[in-house]
């Protein structure tokens, strides 16, 4: 489980983030908005940088608390508009999380779902994972959709679980099995 593989989807490339990157990650990483339920804040030229070479630097994905990152690249451009990630949470009970950010002049466009479904796909059948589940935000509604465009179960409600960015907030945990989201590819 060691190897991050690069997706190829219908108008995207997921690969490994590159130094080359920088630019187009800073883009919206440095924005309030966009960052609002990611927990790190919005990040200047050098915190991105920084970022980067501590994501290029973490390349294995083999024991709970590792991490896959993926750019999301079009293919018709070239341009990174946003990212994912595997967070490996259990290898006892072959659990991962997945996350995603997109640059908001690319919203609307269901270049999100594609990404993530791509990679949620990759969970189950490059990485062998059984269950991949969401964490959300209560407020983030964005995502409360993606989840839902993806056929996401939610399956719990948390309330005031986590201090984050100044205040107690409540969250979603959406859920898929290996066997359900094959079945339905």
């Amino acid at each position: 489980m060691n190897k991050q593989i690069i997706i190829s989807t219908e108008r995207l490339i997921l690969r490994p983030m590159s130094p080359s990157d920088v630019n187009d990650l800073y883009e919206y990483q440095s924005d309030p908005e966009t960052v609002k339920y990611i927990p790190w804040p919005a990040r200047t030229m050098d915190q991105v940088k920084e970022a980067l070479d501590k994501v290029l630097k973490d390349v294995k994905f083999e024991d709970a608390g590792d991490y896959l990152n993926y750019a999301w690249e079009l293919k018709e451009s070239g341009k990174v508009i946003g990212q994912g990630n595997l967070n490996y949470i259990s290898k006892e009970h072959k659990r991962a999380e997945v996350g995603w950010v997109i640059n908001p002049k690319y919203v609307g466009k269901g270049l999100a779902v594609e990404a993530t479904r791509a990679l949620i796909n990759s969970a189950f059948t490059d990485h062998d994972f059984r269950r991949v589940i969401a964490y959300i935000d209560i407020e983030n509604i964005s995502s409360i959709k993606l989840a839902n465009a993806l056929n996401l179960r939610q399956e719990a409600s948390y309330v005031e679980d986590e201090w984050f960015k100044g205040s107690w907030t409540s969250a979603y945990l959406f859920a898929v099995l290996k066997d359900e989201w094959l079945s339905k590819q």
